[in-house]
């Protein structure tokens, strides 16, 4: 496992993209519950609600693996100068 320590930026993303999800359910399901039909404004909102949670989900999974990529090439950065200093 890595060492790196959560971000307030993570932090936020994870409120957000919860309140997002949950919010998001609750309202179309109470505008289902009160035109008792699925048209086609029904069928766009979840669409749109889901294409939303996917935004979440591929935002942070590009936060972690930047994180990643940033810790691995500090690491490289460190093994080249240590092998710069030993010449």
């Amino acid at each position: 496992m890595s060492n790196t320590k959560i971000s307030t930026f993570e932090i936020v993303l994870l409120i957000a993209g919860i309140a997002a999800s949950i919010l998001g359910f609750q309202l179309i399901n109470r505008v289902f519950v009160v035109e008792g039909e699925m048209g086609w404004l029904m069928v766009i909102s979840i669409f749109n609600w889901l294409i939303l949670l996917v935004l979440f989900i591929s935002l942070s999974l590009a936060v972690d693996i930047t994180k990643n990529h940033f810790a691995e090439t500090k690491k490289m950065v460190d093994l080249l100068s240590q092998k710069k200093g030993r010449k």
